[in-house]
């Protein structure tokens, strides 16, 4: 099958080349994912994982790309809650090949199945950003009904789906972004505190009060 591999952990996204690569093998309760979507973060290229397995061996010629959205074509042995054909999407393992290829092993667990009417390429981008806005609101932050939650970098791709969950839960949402991207935050269908930085809307954390930076700035 064809790939896009690594060899030269020192390369950056320029030793980012389009392989030969054997078609992937499902291990017990795995499936095999024909993929139509991927995604991919150079960040990906600094990670331990990227380059050796969990027992620290070298595993390259890596594939890079944990987002996937496709088609599973075959399942592995004990694999149960999936079937051949069906749609899904979901998050590959950071220490196996990944999913910038034709075809993906990944354990069920770690997909979900696909709406229909969703589009592939949608799903495959919104996997680490959804996954990074739930844990934050509802694992992290443990956020109730009745709270208010103030969402810093809400144009951005974690803070443009927080928005949406957390207006389900909580009243109000206020969202904040910067320069020109303040606007897109509006649109998600919440009220946007808008200002130039997100700095400037900033307020304490508080008994039924939360803050969420998605920017990387500080709170």
């Amino acid at each position: 099958m064809q790939a896009i591999a690594v060899r030269d952990r020192d390369a950056g996204p320029a030793g980012l080349s389009l392989t030969e690569l054997p078609y992937p093998q499902a291990a017990e309760n795995d499936v095999i994912v024909r993929v139509h979507a991927a995604g991919f973060t150079p960040g990906e290229l600094a990670w331990a994982g990227t380059w050796t397995d969990r027992a620290g061996r070298d595993r390259t010629p890596s594939v890079p790309g944990h987002e996937v959205s496709g088609v599973v074509t075959e399942l592995g042995y004990g694999t149960t809650g999936l079937t051949v054909g069906q749609r899904v999407f979901g998050l590959a393992d950071w220490t196996r090949n990944g999913t910038l290829a034709e075809y993906v092993a990944i354990e069920a667990r770690n997909l979900a199945p696909l709406p229909a009417g969703l589009d592939h390429a949608v799903a495959a981008g919104a996997v680490i950003s959804g996954l990074t806005a739930w844990q934050a609101l509802f694992d992290h932050t443990h956020l109730l009904a009745g709270q208010t939650v103030l969402i810093h970098g809400a144009a951005g791709g974690v803070g443009s789906i927080a928005v949406q969950p957390t207006g389900a839960v909580a009243r109000p949402v206020r969202s904040a972004s910067r320069g020109s991207a303040c606007g897109s935050s509006g649109r998600c269908g919440r009220p946007a505190a808008r200002g130039k930085t997100a700095e400037c809307v900033s307020m304490p954390i508080r008994s039924g009060c939360g803050t969420m930076a998605t920017d990387g700035g500080p709170l």
